[in-house]
């Protein structure tokens, strides 16, 4: 999953489109995704915001200090995890996981056990 794909998934395409992503310079994408981190890290519109407590099974289960525990969809994702290690920072929202700093997402599930 690529930034552009977490932040039109976060935001909707209505939104994402609006903005003109490929028009953008790169100072203005970053000004963007500064506030993009900012709503994330108040827990904006019902995103949890959490620090991993560990990563298991080369990053396919993560589990949050809150207790959570999530699944990674994809291999790709599950790689991202496994580098962002215990005491990563991280917010879930629409069953995106993103790393704050730096920013990266990965696709998850739910995990009930």
């Amino acid at each position: 999953m690529t930034q552009n794909d977490a932040l039109a998934a976060y935001l909707g395409p209505e939104i994402f489109e609006r903005l003109d992503w490929a028009k953008l310079t790169h100072k203005q994408r970053d000004a963007i995704l500064s506030v993009f981190r900012v709503g994330l890290g108040a827990g904006a519109q019902s995103g949890v915001v959490s620090t991993i407590d560990a990563v298991m099974a080369r990053g396919k289960v993560l589990i949050c200090e809150d207790g959570s525990q999530w699944e990674a969809r994809e291999r790709d994702d599950a790689e991202l995890i496994e580098d962002w290690g215990a005491g990563a920072l991280v917010a879930i929202h629409r069953q995106l996981i993103y790393r704050l700093d730096p920013y990266q997402a990965a696709e998850v599930d739910l995990l009930r056990l």
